[in-house]
């Protein structure tokens, strides 16, 4: 770790709210002082603690942004959108624009950015439930882990994290003592995980459990669905649960994958007993189309909702990209399978019926 000295004048000030996500303050927090950045921490009212969402940070503001100038620091750091309602953050964000200090946005972050009105022409990223917000104020979104147009960095989750701040110290020239800075545009080439555990992000294990964790609930419902494919008889449903089945294996295959050249790790024994259970279960279960369809909406809502929750909790790109791509699969065969349901379902129709539990609590 570099002493102070070496890199002085950096000035580096986040801006926090309530109900942050814990791990876009430390990682950010930890990685700048490691570096030996000074870090200022800058809340709407200094007599408040400021919790954060998962409970696991409580943060105490140095000072507020009406105290503060823009000159006084060389980059800021929006942790979330709620923000936005501060006459006194817009303002201090809109003069740091006007000197071209960096702005590092982070999710919700960016939504700060649309109230300053300097997103027109500008490519962002950000959590994605903004993108037309981000747009309808005249930036182009892009998906992609960091976004740089100057003076403006944007990430989408906490699985950019690592990337995120190896871009800031790029771009603010700070150094790390026996520490090489990865090349942020070869993501599959360097151990991300490893640079956010040691800045306080997801640890080895953490990401292995998930990653386990996973594979059992994908071995589980491929072989629940495959099942119904045997049972269902109209072509439409029997085509959708196949694409669904072959969706399944390829997630199953990128997520042991990801496990073993990325960790050396082997499938858990755990995933490997679920499969008979799966055939056991969908034995005792009617047959009835619309049950099937029922069925194999609530088993895809609980893996989308798993997934979703994983790529924006853990702080490891390669696997957050992987979950992410998952959840978007089952969330296009959810909408297919519904549309489906409703055709064959009299009114009112009845919630889904999950044959998994979901995997996340």
């Amino acid at each position: 770790m570099t002493s102070k000295n070496e890199n002085p004048s950096k000035q580096i000030a986040i801006l926090v709210e309530n109900e942050f996500e814990d791990v876009n303050f430390k990682i950010p927090n930890t990685a700048l002082k490691q570096a030996g950045a000074i870090v200022t921490v800058l809340g709407a009212r200094m007599n408040d603690d400021y919790k954060g969402h998962h409970g696991t940070l409580t943060v105490t503001p140095d000072a507020t942004p009406a105290e503060v100038n823009a000159e006084d620091f060389d980059a800021f750091i929006l942790l979330g959108g709620s923000n936005r309602v501060n006459p006194n953050v817009v303002t201090l964000i809109q003069n740091a624009i006007a000197l071209n200090k960096w702005i590092v946005a982070i999710g919700f972050g960016p939504q700060i950015l649309i109230e300053t009105g300097q997103l027109t022409g500008k490519q962002v990223t950000g959590f994605r439930a903004i993108r037309t917000d981000l747009e309808n104020a005249g930036a182009t979104y892009i998906d992609t882990p960091t976004a740089v147009d100057s003076p403006i960095i944007t990430a989408r989750r906490p699985g950019d994290l690592p990337i995120l701040m190896t871009t800031l110290f790029r771009v603010l020239e700070i150094s790390i003592t026996r520490k090489k800075l990865p090349l942020t545009n070869h993501l599959e080439s360097h151990e991300w995980w490893a640079l956010g555990e040691s800045w306080g992000g997801s640890s080895r294990l953490d990401i292995v459990k998930a990653l386990d964790t996973a594979i059992i609930g994908e071995r589980y419902t491929l072989e629940q669905i495959k099942q119904y494919s045997y049972r269902a008889r109209s072509p439409e449903l029997v085509s959708i649960l196949t694409e669904i089945v072959d969706s399944k294996h390829k997630h199953i295959q990128q997520l042991q994958d990801r496990l073993h050249s990325g960790f050396g790790e082997l499938v858990a024994w755990q995933a490997l007993g679920g499969e008979a259970l799966a055939v056991l279960q969908s034995w005792l279960q009617s047959s009835n189309e619309t049950s099937i369809i029922r069925r194999t909406l609530g088993d895809l809502q609980t893996g989308m909702v798993d997934a979703y929750r994983l790529c924006n909790q853990l702080s490891d790109p390669l696997s957050a990209e992987i979950f992410d791509r998952i959840a978007s699969d089952l969330s296009n065969y959810e909408q297919r399978l519904a549309a489906l349901y409703r055709s064959h379902s009299p009114v009112p129709t009845k919630p889904p019926m999950p044959t998994t539990v979901s995997v996340m609590h």
